[in-house]
């Protein structure tokens, strides 16, 4: 706490200098215990063929304060209604719906249902890495100014590549969509948005989100790492969107006149009131052990000060003994390139490079938490020599 408290004035007096984005302080209320901290709302829509690999990838994040609200959308197809008839997992619950109603309002019936202080929208065939909640979540927490979260994101299935998402751009993003439909956000901002439009049933419905989001000032942030796995197989949804790309972006627009008669303008006012809102106790609703994975034993903390070549060559020097041994956390306290951070992930899924989500006052705080929340057995210390 002391060390959170010196690095928020060391953070405080240099935004006055440079005239960056205000700093203001807040106070990170406490989440109610036994109400999920985050919902994770699936639509179904005859894919029961692939929602129990989503329904395992959420069962499997490391952040397990979560409920699981699938929304069969009113599928027809007898797999898929055979599958959801006699679905039953953890934490999670089936809301049927009496007909297709479409994507959007199939997310939103979820949400309407969800209790949890962060959604996540889950497709029914898709899956998240196992850090992915947990990041998203803490890069809030620690920052109360940002209401929406994403990574980079993975295409598998038909397509193997990298959806590299830009970072946030309030101006570009009203032009060319910059996030995927499995960002985080706080649900008072989608109460405040209105949720999702129902007549994008045709597709860009979340990019049309997004974008009412950004109009309302609400600010967004990119995780540098590929922590969303979206599948591609035949002709899909997406593709079919894109094919009608001009016709559905004059729906957007339509729906954000606010926006698009004067754009700039628009932009300008929503920008001017961006801000960072930090905390002296930004891991308040994010200390408890039990809101963490189980069944591990326990793990080996590896923090490392440690640039992109170091850390290749540390890990290459790894023996198997060590590799074979307790499952290991890797913290890196600097940022890594690309084939650093999936060689991190080919070694251990639990790998957490801290300039990527989290602001520099919290990352000392963050390395302790850590140590708080998980079976510990070991902690090393690499710096370069």
């Amino acid at each position: 706490m002391y060390m959170t408290s010196a690095s928020l004035f060391f953070t405080y007096a240099s935004r006055l200098v440079r005239k960056d984005i205000p700093l203001k302080m807040g106070k990170v209320e406490a989440w109610p215990e036994n109400t999920p901290f985050v919902s994770v709302v699936i639509p179904c829509y005859n894919h029961g063929q692939y929602v129990d690999e989503a329904v395992e990838s959420v069962l499997g994040q490391t952040w397990q304060n979560f409920e699981i609200i699938i929304v069969n959308d009113g599928s027809t197809e007898e797999e898929t209604l055979d599958i959801l008839k006699d679905f039953t997992r953890p934490k999670t619950r089936i809301l049927h719906l009496p007909k297709n109603m479409g994507l959007p309002a199939a997310r939103n019936a979820g949400i309407e249902k969800a209790r949890g202080k962060y959604i996540c929208c889950l497709d029914a065939d898709d899956k998240l890495q196992a850090t992915y909640l947990e990041k998203a979540v803490a890069t809030m927490e620690v920052n109360a100014g940002l209401s929406f979260v994403w990574s980079w994101t993975q295409v598998f299935g038909n397509e193997s590549r990298v959806w590299y998402t830009p970072q946030f751009d309030p101006y570009k993003i009203i032009y060319a969509n910059q996030t995927g439909p499995s960002a985080v956000f706080k649900r008072s901002a989608w109460e405040q948005a209105g949720g999702f439009q129902e007549d994008m049933r045709e597709g860009f419905e979340d990019w049309e989100f997004w974008i009412r989001l950004t109009g309302n000032g609400y600010r967004g942030q990119r995780i540098s790492e590929n922590l969303i796995y979206y599948r591609r197989m035949g002709y899909s949804f997406a593709l079919r969107a894109a094919e009608k790309m001009d016709a559905l972006f004059e729906r957007i627009k339509f729906h954000n006149p606010n926006i698009y008669d004067d754009p700039k303008d628009a932009i300008d006012r929503a920008a001017a009131g961006y801000c960072d809102v930090y905390s002296n106790n930004p891991f308040a609703n994010l200390n408890n052990e039990r809101d963490y994975l189980k069944g591990i034993a326990s793990l080996q903390l590896i923090v490392s000060g440690l640039g992109s070549e170091d850390t290749t060559k540390a890990l290459k020097g790894m023996d198997q003994t060590a590799r074979a041994g307790a499952p290991l956390i890797w913290v890196a306290n600097k940022a890594l390139d690309e084939s650093t951070i999936d060689l991190l992930y080919e070694t251990t899924p639990f790998v957490y490079i801290l300039p990527n989500f989290l602001p520099q006052y919290a990352r000392r705080e963050f390395i302790h938490n850590l140590q708080a929340v998980w079976n510990i057995s070991s902690i090393q210390y690499f710096h370069k020599k």
